[in-house]
C-alpha cells in the first residue's frame, strides 16, 4: 500500500518500507496537497511530535476528505512533548516504540474496513479542545475553513461561525468554567444533505429544556430586559442567535452537549425540523 508519511525519524520510514508499504513523505501541507494530488496515497501515518502534525490532520479533515473522495485515514504516532492547545483525533493512535509494521497493518485495517462499510458522513473532524481564549480562538477558524468548504454562502457562514464561537464560549465558561485542564469536544459532522456540529463539555450539564421554552416564549427585546432586573451584566441571547441560525438545536440529557444542525444549500429542512 502507499502511505503519506509526516515522519523525520529516517529508522521509522525505513521500517515503513521494510513493513511492504511504498513511502511518500511530506512536512508541509503544500507538500502535501501535491503529493495527494499525485500519488493518492491510501493513507496518512503521521508523527505527533512535529510541530506541522495538527494542521497537517486539518488540512486533511478540511481539504481532503469530503463528498466526492474517500476520506484519507490518519494513523496517529504517538509521542508529542505536550498535548497541544487543539487537537484534530485521527483515525487511530498507536504507541511510539511500536514497530512500523504494526503501523502498515493498521492502516491497511482501517482501508479495508472502510472499503466495506457504507460511509455515515461525507467529511468528519474531531477536535479536543483545551479551555483557553487562545484554543477556542483557534478552534473558531478552522470551523470557518470547514462551513466555507460546504458550500454555504458568506453571510451564511458569518451566521455560522457567530453561533459556533458562541456555543464554544459557553462550554469554556458555564460549563469548563475557564479551566484550562479541562477538555472542550467539538465534532463536525457533514452528511448529503447538512452539517451537525456537537459542541461537548466536562461541566455537569444545565436544565436545557426550561432554557429551550424560554427561547420559545419570549423575545430577545423581553429576555435582555428581564435579565437586566436581576443581573448587572445581561446575556444569554447566545440561545436566541442559534435559533435564527440554525435549523435545529437539540442537547444530550444531561445538557453538558449542544447539537447544532444546518441544512447544505440546496437541501431544506423537512416540515416540522427546527
Amino acid at each position: 500500500m502507499k502511505v503519506l508519511a509526516a515522519a523525520r525519524d529516517a529508522a521509522f520510514l525505513e521500517g515503513l518500507r521494510r513493513a511492504g508499504a511504498e513511502v511518500v513523505t511530506t512536512l508541509t501541507i503544500d507538500d502535501a496537497r501535491e503529493a495527494i494530488a499525485r500519488e493518492e496515497p491510501s493513507c496518512l501515518v503521521l508523527d505527533e511530535g512535529l510541530p506541522e502534525a495538527q494542521e497537517l490532520v486539518v488540512f486533511v479533515r478540511s481539504e481532503v476528505d469530503g463528498p466526492d473522495r474517500d476520506r484519507l485515514p490518519v494513523v496517529s504516532r504517538l509521542g508529542a512533548p505536550e498535548r497541544p492547545p487543539v487537537r484534530c483525533v485521527p483515525d487511530l493512535e498507536i504507541a511510539r516504540d511500536e514497530a512500523p509494521a504494526q503501523f502498515v497493518a493498521a492502516a491497511k485495517a482501517i482501508v479495508l474496513r472502510r472499503a466495506r462499510q457504507r460511509r455515515l458522513f461525507d467529511q468528519e473532524v474531531v477536535l479536543e479542545v483545551r479551555t483557553t481564549p487562545d484554543a477556542v480562538e483557534q478552534t473558531g477558524d478552522i470551523y470557518e475553513r470547514l462551513v466555507a468548504a460546504a458550500g454555504y454562502d458568506e453571510p451564511t457562514q458569518v451566521r455560522m461561525a457567530h453561533t459556533f464561537r458562541e456555543a464554544m464560549g459557553n462550554a469554556a465558561e458555564h460549563g469548563n468554567k475557564n479551566q484550562p485542564d479541562r477538555l472542550i469536544r467539538v465534532a463536525y459532522l457533514r452528511a448529503a444533505d447538512r452539517v451537525t456540529t456537537v459542541i461537548q463539555d466536562e461541566g455537569p450539564g444545565f436544565d436545557t429544556k426550561a432554557f429551550l421554552a424560554r427561547a420559545g416564549e419570549v423575545s430577545p427585546l423581553e429576555h435582555t430586559r428581564s435579565r437586566r432586573d436581576v443581573e448587572s451584566r445581561p446575556g444569554g441571547l447566545g440561545v436566541f442567535i442559534m435559533k435564527e441560525t440554525c435549523d435545529s438545536i437539540e442537547f444530550n440529557g444531561s445538557g453538558n452537549a449542544i447539537f447544532l444542525t444546518k441544512f447544505l444549500p440546496g437541501h431544506a429542512p423537512p416540515i416540522g425540523i427546527g
